[in-house]
């Protein structure tokens, strides 16, 4: 279960970048006339690119997405096109009713160049096989019903080719995501750590829980993973939930400059007697998955010392 949040949580973001991206031959990404065979405006054009992208993506037409981005497309994460392509491929696969709504929030353009700032959110329900011991023999082909849901903030930067506007690079701002099945859903949960850390130094990672059920056991992990294409499944120990909902741990961001997914596993298992009152039943009746996105800088020695302190000195140069 752990293995497939963590490609579904690297696969998802981009698949939320997805929303907008791809251009090629023989397909029309978007129409550069309007009705009265008159060229749109750069911005018309543009609207129009990321609707049809978004209706691209909601209907998991890779073929049809790829041609909204430019072969030299690079993500934020250091993605290429057919990487992008083969991630949102998987997640289609994962997920396959998952639904996109993608929502403008700002538009800047510049000659040939364009950026626009968006808000994605996606949806996508689940299945999970889940365990339990009743009258002390195991159970283990009950089902508990799950829900996806995620929102990424990001914007998107724009060429145009030869006439057309394709989708050249992308940069996230923010992005969280939670898969929660069973009883895990009516719970308040969330994950808290930095939008932006340093490479190499400490941050901490918080899952905060606000109605934990009653007779009941809960375990939870915390850990960071990078963004990277494929993924890897990260290791942790799980831990027992303090009464106060709230666990944290102090991880080390990578020095690489790649960026991170802080990550939380959360198991809650029900504990009862049963009718006789001669066994304990136990059931695994939720399970929850959380990420946010942290956001790695690193140093970068493009700057003469010297001089900076001449000029706050007012030194001669």
């Amino acid at each position: 279960m752990k293995r497939i949040f963590i490609i579904f949580a690297v696969f998802l973001l981009i698949s939320s970048s997805t929303l907008a991206n791809n251009a090629v031959e023989e397909f029309e990404t978007y129409s550069i006339k309007n009705t009265l065979n008159k060229e749109k405006t750069d911005r018309a054009q543009i609207k129009e690119l990321l609707y049809n992208l978004n209706e691209y993506s909601n209907t998991h037409d890779t073929d049809k997405i790829k041609k909204f981005y430019s072969k030299d497309y690079i993500s934020y994460d250091g993605f290429n096109r057919d990487a992008f392509i083969a991630a949102i491929k998987e997640t289609f696969e994962m997920y396959p009713d998952i639904t996109y709504k993608s929502k403008i929030k700002s538009m800047q353009i510049f000659d040939n160049w364009a950026s626009v700032q968006l808000t994605d959110t996606s949806v996508s329900n689940k299945q999970a096989l889940t365990q339990a011991i009743v009258n002390n023999k195991p159970v283990l082909d009950k089902k508990i019903e799950g829900v996806m849901e995620s929102v990424c903030d990001y914007v998107v930067y724009l060429k145009k080719t030869a006439g057309r506007w394709e989708i050249y690079a992308d940069s996230i701002i923010a992005e969280s995501t939670s898969i929660k099945y069973g009883n895990a859903k009516d719970l308040k949960m969330d994950i808290i750590s930095p939008l932006v850390v340093k490479g190499g130094e400490d941050y901490c990672i918080s899952l905060n829980i606000e109605n934990r059920p009653e007779n009941s056991l809960m375990l939870a992990s915390l850990s960071r993973e990078e963004i990277k294409y494929p993924p890897k499944m990260p290791v942790d120990a799980f831990r027992k939930v303090p009464k106060d909902g709230i666990l944290e741990r102090v991880v080390k961001a990578n020095n690489n400059g790649i960026n991170e997914y802080s990550l939380a596993s959360v198991g809650i298992t029900e504990i009862s007697l049963n009718e006789e009152k001669t066994a304990i039943n136990y059931q695994m009746s939720g399970i929850a998955f959380l990420m946010k996105r942290v956001n790695i800088y690193t140093n970068k020695n493009t700057v003469d010392k010297k001089h900076v302190d001449k000029i706050l000195k007012k030194e001669p140069l």
